[in-house]
């Protein structure tokens, strides 16, 4: 259960508990000081339109015609084809009976990644760090997915982007890979994410995952392409931009509403997760096979400081998962950053073994 904490220079270890503590007395105040971001919604929400626009794809209408007529009757900007999302989700739950087996869809996809990430974490830590993080997760993911959440792809993407980081986890690059692929399908956000784990096959120098990825993305770019000559297609004189973009510079507020986008974070108010999100990073960065949750993690809360719109926190999603993860292994984190064990340098021989990151 020994953390990264435990081998590096203890002033070190010190020092980076203490920054992790500072930050969240930080965000704390922040939390409940700083005004809300989203305290002003638009009535219509994403989510009601996505609805609506499954409802016309039940009637029969194609994708594009549906999310054509209903964004363009509730005042969205059709005109950009960024605004358009790609159709793999929607299309997938208008294949279903009902909402009811994409919600036990997305149960199942949860139960499988419960049981990798709970052999990921018990190969280095203990059932005591195993069992949190996996009811966390369990919650995390499936209290977001009501009726209206689940038409959200973005829900289904942090399932898939988290599928992917336990399976990389436990080594299994491959399945890792392809789960990446499918968050990406689902949705264009995951691609921060993508781009990560092409860095870290470049830096392992894994020809193989490479020339995956390489076909992955190729895959894709033919998708994307198709998508948007569909959009251009639809896109009328009617049609209108928004006044302004993407680039909000939101900040540490408007981050801190992002990781609030939890099923379980949602529970508790918002200094709660001001508290638990650097507690979270922290863990993960000490826990050796969390490397590449930890980069994944701080890319969208780098990102989202400056993209995204107020109503936009919904965007957490892709991430928040993964701050479960982490935050069981932040006690032994400051556990060996303050009470260092004296067998600890003996062991220093650990760090030459495989790490699956």
């Amino acid at each position: 259960m020994m953390t990264r904490f435990a081998i590096m220079p203890q002033r070190t270890a010190l020092i980076i508990v203490l920054v992790a503590f500072i930050s969240a007395l930080w965000l704390v105040v922040l939390a409940e000081t700083a005004p809300i971001t989203s305290s002003v919604l638009p009535k219509y929400t994403d989510p009601d339109a996505y609805l609506d626009i499954l409802a016309l794809m039940r009637g029969g209408a194609g994708y594009y015609e549906a999310a054509h007529e209903i964004l363009l009757a509730h005042g969205y900007g059709t005109r950009s084809v960024f605004n358009w999302r790609t159709p793999a989700w929607i299309e997938l739950l208008s294949l279903l009976p009902s909402i009811v087996w994409a919600q036990k869809l997305l149960a199942v996809l949860t139960s499988m990644t419960l049981l990798l990430a709970y052999r990921m974490i018990r190969a280095q830590g203990s059932i005591a760090l195993a069992i949190p993080a996996i009811i966390g997760i369990f919650f995390s993911i499936i209290l977001l997915a009501g009726d209206r959440g689940i038409v959200m792809s973005e829900v289904a993407t942090g399932a898939l982007i988290l599928l992917s980081v336990v399976n990389y986890g436990n080594g299994q690059w491959l399945v890792g890979l392809l789960a990446a692929l499918a968050a990406l399908f689902t949705r264009e956000l995951a691609a921060p994410y993508i781009l990560i784990c092409v860095a870290f096959a470049a830096y392992r120098m894994n020809v193989r995952e490479l020339f995956g990825w390489a076909i992955g993305l190729s895959a894709y770019f033919v998708y994307f392409a198709w998508h948007w000559v569909e959009v251009l297609r639809h896109i009328a004189p009617t049609d209108r931009a928004y006044p302004d973009g993407w680039i909000k510079f939101g900040g540490l507020r408007f981050v801190l509403e992002t990781a609030h986008f939890n099923g379980l974070f949602n529970l508790t108010p918002l200094w709660i997760t001001a508290a638990l999100l650097p507690a979270a990073l922290l863990g993960l960065f000490a826990w050796r096979d969390g490397l590449r949750a930890a980069v994944t993690v701080t890319t969208y809360l780098c990102i989202f400081a400056v993209v995204g719109k107020p109503f936009n926190d919904y965007w957490g999603a892709l991430y928040t998962p993964l701050l479960m993860l982490g935050l069981p292994w932040s006690i032994p984190a400051v556990y060996d950053a303050v009470a260092r064990r004296p067998s600890a340098l003996s062991r220093l021989s650990d760090t030459s073994k495989q790490i699956n990151f």
